[in-house]
């Protein structure tokens, strides 16, 4: 997009690889960002006064907000902060290539850095034709080797240019020749596609009151899912617990890429509506903005919702067949039930270019729905989460004077879990050096209301089984070696091998490599590790539990040990010492038994105690 040094763009004046570079999208500066619905690509000197022109005005009137640098560009901006941020803002680019456009290296960065958003481009030929720039020859030709001769650019980038303008030239677009110069025409039918294109985009979601550190999180998942800029493959799953940003990134995925489709749609919350009975409504929704016309047309009596869950699966399946040609974005989101996935993702009816974007706190579910492609959300990392506890505790991006102790404090105690950051940030809002040291001491001795109840809906759908293990391991295994656990649970009868999978399917637990672990030992040691606000809902259940066996984990429940035992019907319970750091365990055996149920390592008895025939030994590990 070269222009005269009037308007400040003189290409001598700038280098245009910087705009090869993705803007940097820091909170304090995108908070004020202008965006744009059209970006205009062109050369200034072929058509700034009448192509160009005439379409920023059309598109204008039309309620359209176009870039076009001369009447966008403020004085003191940074011209390629502006430009990149206009082209990432934009959702539809449009290409005017004129006579002389191959000679502008602004013009071809700026094309590179757009399909670099993979948002729409549509090409205008002014006065050329298609072909040169698709074959690169004639004026074309003699421009790339005027930027070959002149090597102030990289001969790799002049290659992707060459690359992009091949791309592009085989877009279908609008020509304007000496045969058809009617600019009014042309900038008519430029509008009224780009106003149905509007009207047809979903209004973008709110994706976080702060986003801190979205920009860093989307580029991880597309390293971890992306293979030459391109998915690898049509369905993607995203896992992690509660509260760790699944919902937040699916979102802004969904904004960023529903351009790039024929159609859209998100359905979130499908968990919850799933026990509501509300699929049928689901499936519905899904269709109404996929095909609304078609939907209408095939389905004129249904209303909201279809009258069975297979009634919606056949429409759902036979719809998108009927439409194996178009592209669509699908987001799903917290699923928790196969049944949930068959009833709105009919993989074999899929065009092989759609993208469906499924978010779960289950990965096993992923793996039995055949997706091959799962991010896992990970922690956020110190910088992030001390910007984003500051954002909610003080309306501001850093912290406040004289409290940076108590925010590290509360940073720490969130461990990288973005529900944690914005609850206990806003928990402490406006409030004094006092307050904050209480409620640190508060959510230090106790989990917060609201993380808990996010956190519980993953173990309320536990087994038995399974809810006794991750209790267990909440209260004595944390830093323990995985096969001593198991061959515990094992004495219990329970199913430890697989409880333990289930558990770390739902993002419950975590099995690493003992950090001690000799190479030259046999096997490798695993050891057992839990996020610490999951470690402490195990422990809160573990108080609260009423069933057979209890976790006696803290060492004032050995108090009253005794009386316990007489009292209760119990049979077996479970201690740690937090004082002496010692595991213990109480386990029953019978009067003329001493297996002690198998297990494989040394028991050493501390305390005997006689009761209704059976004898109960208090034993260290």
């Amino acid at each position: 997009m070269a222009s005269t040094s009037t308007s400040g763009r003189g290409e001598q004046a700038a280098d245009p690889f910087l705009v090869l570079e993705p803007p940097n999208r820091k909170i304090k500066s995108s908070l004020s960002v202008k965006q744009f619905d059209v970006f205009i690509n062109h050369r200034g000197p072929d058509v700034k006064t009448t192509l160009a022109r005439q379409l920023y005005d059309s598109l204008q009137k039309a309620d359209i907000r176009a870039y076009l640098d001369s009447e966008e560009t403020e004085l003191g901006d940074s011209i390629s902060s502006t430009i990149k941020n206009a082209i990432f803002s934009a959702t539809v680019h449009i290409a005017i290539f004129s006579p002389r456009y191959a000679e502008s290296a602004w013009c071809l960065a700026e094309l590179a850095l757009m399909f670099q958003t993979r948002a729409r481009i549509i090409p205008l030929f002014y006065h050329v034709q298609p072909s040169d720039f698709r074959y690169i020859r004639n004026g074309v030709a003699d421009a790339f080797s005027k930027h070959k001769e002149k090597g102030r650019y990289p001969s790799q980038d002049i290659e992707q240019w060459k690359e992009c303008l091949q791309n592009v030239s085989g877009i279908m677009g609008y020509e304007l020749n000496g045969q058809n110069d009617d600019l009014n025409k042309l900038c008519c039918d430029v509008v009224s596609v780009l106003v149905k294109e509007k009207h047809k985009r979903k209004i973008p979601f709110l994706v976080a009151k702060y986003a801190v550190g979205l920009d860093e999180l989307v580029n991880d998942f597309h390293s971890h899912c992306q293979r030459n800029g391109q998915m690898k493959d049509r369905v993607i799953g995203i896992f992690g617990m509660g509260g760790s940003g699944k919902t937040t990134l699916a979102k802004d995925l969904f904004n960023r890429k529903q351009s790039e489709f024929s159609g859209s749609t998100s359905l979130f919350d499908v968990r919850d509506k799933h026990a509501k009975g509300e699929m049928g409504s689901l499936q519905c929704n899904l269709l109404k903005e996929l095909f609304p016309e078609l939907f209408k047309k095939l389905f004129p009596r249904i209303g909201k919702r279809f009258p069975s869950i297979e009634d919606g699966i056949a429409a759902v399946k036979d719809i998108l067949q009927r439409s194996r040609e178009s592209r669509f974005l699908i987001v799903i989101d917290d699923v928790d039930n196969q049944m949930q996935l068959d009833a709105l993702l009919p993989m074999d009816a899929l065009n092989a270019n759609s993208l469906v974007i499924v978010t779960t706190r289950d990965e096993r579910l992923l793996i039995q729905a055949g997706i091959r492609i799962r991010y896992k959300m990970k922690e956020m990392n110190p910088e992030h989460s001390r910007e984003l506890f500051c954002w909610h505790a003080f309306h501001r991006q850093s912290c406040k004077s004289g409290f940076e102790n108590l925010v590290d404090s509360f940073v720490e105690v969130c461990g990288g879990l973005p529900l944690a950051l914005r609850v206990m940030g806003g928990d402490v809002f406006g409030s004094d050096k006092a307050y904050w040291k209480l409620q640190l001491d508060t959510v230090k001795a106790r989990l917060h209301k609201d993380i808990k109840h996010t956190l519980k809906l993953s173990y309320d759908a536990l087994e038995e089984d399974q809810k006794q293990i991750f209790m267990d391991i909440a209260c004595f295994f944390i830093g323990k070696k995985v096969s001593r656990a198991i061959s515990i649970w094992k004495a219990s009868r329970w199913r430890a091998e697989h409880a333990l999978q289930i558990l770390k399917d739902k993002c419950l637990v975590e099995v690493q490599l003992c950090a001690e672990w000799n190479k030259d030992e046999y096997e490798p040691a695993f050891v057992l590790r839990m996020h610490d606000h999951l470690r402490d809902l195990g422990r809160e259940m573990a108080d609260n539990e009423m069933s057979n066996p209890c976790q006696l984990w803290h060492h004032t429940d050995l108090i009253s040990l005794q009386n316990i035992l007489m009292e209760s019907k119990r049979k077996n319970f479970r201690y740690f010492n937090e004082t002496t750091k010692q595991m213990t365990y109480l386990l029953e055996t019978s009067k003329t038994s001493t297996d002690l149920q198998g297990l494989n390592f040394t028991l050493i008895p501390i305390i005997s105690i006689f009761l209704n025939g059976f004898l109960y030994k208090i034993c260290t590990l």
